[in-house]
């Protein structure tokens, strides 16, 4: 799969990692089934920002790596503002 565009929510310039940032993580227990695979529907946050200096908080959706399980996690969270994404930038 490809890179996603996100654009700026304030100027619609395009965003980069900002790595100055890192990545932040919920820690919230989940279930791990029988089967061996886990849901964690955790939130995994980056920071981008744009080449105007606005700074903003992007979520990935979270999937089950196990092949022929559908399972996607929620695409909202009280951590963060806005949906979360299926791929990062």
């Amino acid at each position: 799969m490809g890179r996603l565009d996100v654009k700026c929510p304030q100027c619609e310039e395009k965003l980069t990692y900002n790595s100055a940032y890192g990545e932040s993580r919920t820690l919230v227990g989940y279930y791990s089934g029988e089967d061996g695979h886990n849901h964690d529907d955790n939130c995994i946050i980056r920071y981008y920002k744009c080449k105007n200096g606005h700074n903003i908080k992007l979520s990935i959706r979270r999937t089950c790596s196990k092949k022929g399980c559908e399972w996607k996690g929620s695409d909202e969270c009280f951590c963060h503002e806005g949906k979360k994404i299926d791929r990062w930038p």
